[in-house]
């Protein structure tokens, strides 16, 4: 692992694991080793570190798929570029770059995580967008595992458009895993494509309708000031 990866574990790690209550379910799914793509739907801001504590929890280090705007980011952007995280250039023609790499490293045996959505849901009940083709891409080249993962309660501790405060501690995140979808390895058609990412966004709205009893959405809205 980079330094800046360990540094960064090191830090969050003992944080996350103390500050939050967490529950995960079906981490017995996510293989130890051997190229893995993890697909997390998005609520929050928080999510990332919600996946990347459930990748640790098995042992493995995670690599994202990640926007680009992190990377320009002067605050963090040096713990994404040291920690080896995959850049994400949307609607540019460096865009397919990022699959290239995330390739490579499922190629050599590495567990890549993405948020296939592409960002944090603008449903009100925050039930999961439809996914966007690069997880099924990816599965469907290279025969890595395609397991889809719910995340839910992290939307009360750092929401979007809602509003902020302190995060008191012991609030519950819970992670549901998946089954690993089967996908027509090889098969890079068109069709295959949408298939795999209808039947991805299907996987995630049942993961997540099955967490929501567990947790109550507790976001509040922003105060408007008057003018």
């Amino acid at each position: 692992m980079e330094p800046t990866y360990l540094l960064a574990r090191g830090i969050l790690k003992p944080w996350l694991a103390t500050w939050f209550r967490w529950t995960l379910e079906g981490v017995e799914r996510i293989p130890r080793t051997g190229g893995t793509i993890l697909a997390f739907n998005h609520i929050a801001f928080l999510d990332p570190f919600a996946a990347a504590y459930l990748v640790d929890e098995v042992g493995r280090r995670v690599r994202f798929l990640a926007k680009s705007e992190l990377f320009q980011d002067k605050r963090i952007a040096w713990i994404v570029r040291g920690a080896g995280q995959i850049e994400v250039r949307r609607g540019t023609r460096e865009a397919p770059m990022a699959l290239d790499h995330a390739y490579r490293a499922l190629q050599e045996g590495e567990l890549v995580a993405v948020f296939p959505e592409g960002t944090i849901t603008d449903d009100p009940d925050l039930k999961p967008m439809a996914a966007k083709s690069g997880a099924a891409r990816l599965a469907l080249k290279t025969g890595a595992p395609l397991i889809p993962c719910a995340l839910w309660g992290t939307q009360n501790i750092w929401p979007k458009d809602f509003r902020k405060h302190w995060w008191p501690p012991r609030q519950d995140i819970a992670i549901q895993v998946g089954e690993a979808m089967k996908v027509p390895v090889g098969d890079e058609s068109r069709d295959a494509i949408t298939d795999v990412s209808r039947r991805l966004s299907e996987e995630l709205a049942l993961l997540v309708a099955g967490l929501r009893p567990a947790i109550a959405d507790r976001r509040r809205p922003r105060q408007v000031r008057a003018a």
